[in-house]
């Protein structure tokens, strides 16, 4: 499932049809706050749901229909690797650490295409009441923003792999990291990364 620079592209791009009657702010926060799972090491069902249908995000309020929208994207993600799988793992390797580097280089390939970032990494500012409804600390929640707010304020580098430390043993993190430095220029793996972004309304249609 994508890193968060992809998962804030998604939004935007359907913020303006689908999600306008919505706070902006809350509904960014609410599409990242999902992977906070991994360094709060709670179960995925806590913060995912299974298969949500876009017409039912939009009647959700801001943060939920953000959340909501996560693991929308989530799902359309895994149907693209899955379509494109014979191509993609016949160019990379087909385990753990490259599914984990797939989405790094994707967010840096596609950082370019949105030009807001800084707005995007101020609302990272806030703590909605909302996150403080889980079973997570206020102080991870606030570890979280900090986290987000510095990587998506600089187009994506190496050194974020570091964030992965967090929530991954050291020997995967190291890896992930020898997968980025090898693949970070593979046509294949990126075209594919990037079609994901742009075909991603197609797969909304097809579900």
């Amino acid at each position: 499932m994508p890193w968060p620079a992809t998962h804030i592209l998604i939004a935007e791009k359907y913020y303006q049809q689908h999600f306008s009657h919505l706070d902006h702010q809350s509904f960014v926060i609410g599409t990242c706050f999902p992977d906070i799972r991994y360094p709060a090491r709670v179960q995925r069902r806590q913060t995912h749901v299974s298969n949500p249908l876009l017409s039912q995000i939009k009647s959700c309020t801001p943060f939920n229909a953000g959340m909501l929208f996560h693991s929308l994207v989530d799902s359309l993600w895994n149907r693209h690797i899955h379509q494109n799988k014979d191509i993609l793992f016949s160019a990379v390797p087909h385990n753990r650490a490259m599914f984990h580097t797939m989405k790094i280089l994707q967010d840096k390939c596609l950082y370019p295409k949105y030009d807001s970032w800084q707005q995007v990494a101020g609302f990272f500012n806030t703590i909605l009441p909302e996150e403080l409804s889980f079973d997570i600390s206020k102080a991870l929640v606030i570890q979280w923003h900090h986290l987000l707010a510095h990587y998506l304020g600089k187009p994506p580098q190496e050194d974020d792999i570091k964030m992965l430390e967090l929530s991954l043993p050291v020997d995967l993190v190291g890896k992930i990291r020898h997968n980025y430095q090898h693949y970070q220029e593979n046509a294949t793996l990126l075209h594919i990364m990037t079609a994901f972004y742009d075909q991603v309304e197609t797969l909304t249609n097809e579900r």
